[in-house]
């Protein structure tokens, strides 16, 4: 949660834990809000994460997001978080001339983008954000280190942190970056909130790079109800196009 002008941070504040975007993040804008002497109205804008990451931290993220920009009558607009993650990379590492960005998805698979870094420009991806096998991650980041003339790379992000060993055995230790560095600092926000060299602005739409676990346990779920798995989806679909936008 990063309070930002001109791409300066006027405050932050960061948990880690797990779980906890419903009980952190509202507190959190209030708290930043009050500090800065500040309320919603004084804000020119809001611009939220939109993913890839956990199903609910997305949706709590969002959803305050909406909430307070209709609140106060203000402008808002989405940022991918792999693009963050690589930024602060970037920062932390001005040698680094390509960032592998690899985020914790469950179930043995990371979020995993490449980036092309240098300067002051916010990181230029190399493909499309995709899901890949802890394991297939890391061999593809193994060929991108050693092409040649693409200058150092280096690995970062959760993904990295919960599966360590498995990077270790293809990828040389200067190429991981440290646990430390797996979450993007407040100056990385804030130059891709509002800095100079700003990340493009995405909708405020969740992005989600993987199947849900209702989704992925429908089958199961649908016939402990003595539903087909068909029925079930359909239901599911009718549930979803009744939200409101």
């Amino acid at each position: 949660m990063v309070l930002v002008e001109n791409g300066r941070v006027l405050q932050a504040e960061r948990d880690q834990g797990k779980g906890l975007a419903m009980t952190f993040l509202a507190p959190a804008v209030g708290r930043v809000l009050d500090r800065a002497a500040l309320t919603p109205q004084g804000l020119s804008g809001v611009a939220c994460v939109r993913g890839p990451g956990s199903f609910t931290g997305i949706r709590v993220g969002l959803a305050l997001c909406r909430g307070l920009c209709l609140g106060a009558g203000v402008s808002s607009w989405g940022l991918d978080y792999l693009p963050l993650v690589a930024r602060g990379a970037a920062l932390g590492d001005p040698a680094a001339r390509r960032v592998v960005a690899v985020v914790h998805a469950r179930k043995g698979l990371v979020y995993f983008q490449a980036f092309q870094v240098g300067g002051e420009g916010a990181p230029a991806p190399l493909a499309a954000a995709c899901v890949l096998a802890v394991r297939e991650a890391a061999d593809l980041a193994a060929s991108m280190a050693t092409a040649s003339g693409v200058g150092p790379l280096r690995v970062v992000g959760t993904g990295l942190r919960n599966n360590r060993e498995v990077f270790a055995t293809v990828l040389e230790p200067e190429v991981l970056l440290s646990a430390d560095s797996a979450f993007p600092d407040p100056a990385a926000l804030a130059l891709a909130a509002t800095g100079s060299s700003r990340d493009l602005p995405a909708p405020v739409e969740p992005l989600y790079l993987r199947s849900s676990d209702a989704e992925e346990n429908l089958a199961a779920v649908a016939g402990e109800r003595g539903l087909s798995t068909e029925s079930a989806r359909a239901a599911l679909g009718a549930a979803r196009s009744s939200l409101p936008s």
